[in-house]
């Protein structure tokens, strides 16, 4: 009897040693796998959570654009509209309209202007442009390139390599006796060093890196957090990628609608790294989680190989 009893023992413990031996290994496969599906997904939700960031900048950026041009707009139209001006320029009165015009800067928004010229009879005629901007014998071909669309244009209004952007709008002025265009109002800013734009463009954009392009190329400073290194900019303009991921930094570049442009203005928003590292703490947590697994499984094949030896 006892002898039987023994035998059932071995049985069962057999039994026990089968189970072991089927369900641990199951049991340590299926918990990396949900390890794996939780990294995977993890890495795709955060991923997803940068690109979001980055599309809701330049969602925010195109809005204060929008905003910031159509204040713009209002003020150079409504001095575009006043019939002093068009009286000043009939009677050939030259210092009442810059005075005129030094009264538009002063106005909130008149202060961002770099560009306020009127001309008459489709020539130059007088302004009050920012003393930084010498723009030369030029001016009259410049004037004449930008229409009476009532929409904002980029131009280049200089040929050389030191080439200077302007998002400027022509403004027709009209006699109020005959209704005829007596001359034009001409407003606008230069890109090349606008961090006013850009500040405004990047506000409420923690850990991101702003820069207006034309093409391939930079149009004025980057605004940023952090010092942007120049050689990781060219390498993501020579990528010609639309969004990605260069060096830990994730970016996207998308065009800035404006109204008529030769080449469109694009935005270019770059997550800084310490965005991209700060995401990384889940994975970490799933790695480390992953390690212990191991670690326990380890174990558990240590005790059940020294068990046998017993």
């Amino acid at each position: 009897m006892p002898f039987a009893t023994q035998t059932n023992q071995e049985r069962q413990q057999a039994k026990l040693k089968l189970s072991l031996i089927i369900l641990l290994p199951s049991l340590f496969i299926l918990a990396f796998s949900f390890l794996f599906l939780a990294w995977h997904g993890t890495r795709g939700v955060l991923k997803d959570s940068i690109n979001y960031q980055l599309q809701e900048t330049h969602s925010r950026a195109q809005s204060r654009l929008d905003s910031y041009l159509s204040g713009l707009d209002n003020l150079l139209s409504s001095v575009a509209e006043n019939p002093r001006l068009a009286i000043f320029i009939n009677e050939d009165n030259r210092q009442e309209a810059k005075e005129k015009l030094r009264t538009t800067l002063d106005h909130s928004y008149g202060e961002h202007l770099d560009l306020l010229i009127l001309t008459r009879q489709d020539k130059y005629w007088a302004n009050m442009n920012s003393p930084l901007y010498l723009l030369g014998p030029s001016l009259d071909s410049i004037i004449g390139d930008i229409p009476f669309f009532n929409q904002w244009s980029s131009i280049d209004l200089t040929s050389d390599h030191n080439s200077l952007i302007a998002i400027i709008q022509r403004y027709p002025i009209l006699s109020t006796d005959s209704g005829m265009v007596v001359g034009s109002l001409v407003g606008g800013m230069i890109l090349n060093d606008n961090l006013t734009l850009l500040s405004l463009l990047g506000k409420d954009a923690p850990n991101k890196s702003l820069q207006l392009l034309i093409g391939d190329n930079p149009v004025g400073p980057t605004f940023n957090g952090e010092q942007l290194d120049s050689a990781l900019l060219g390498k993501i303009i020579a990528s010609h990628l639309q969004q990605g991921k260069i060096d830990d930094h994730y970016f996207s570049r998308q065009t800035l609608q404006f109204g008529k442009t030769n080449e469109p203005l694009q935005l270019l928003v770059i997550a800084e790294k310490s965005l991209s590292q700060q995401n990384y703490y889940p994975i970490l947590y799933l790695l480390l989680l992953a390690i212990t697994l191991l670690l326990l499984l380890i174990v558990v094949a240590m005790l059940f190989k020294y068990k046998q030896r017993l």
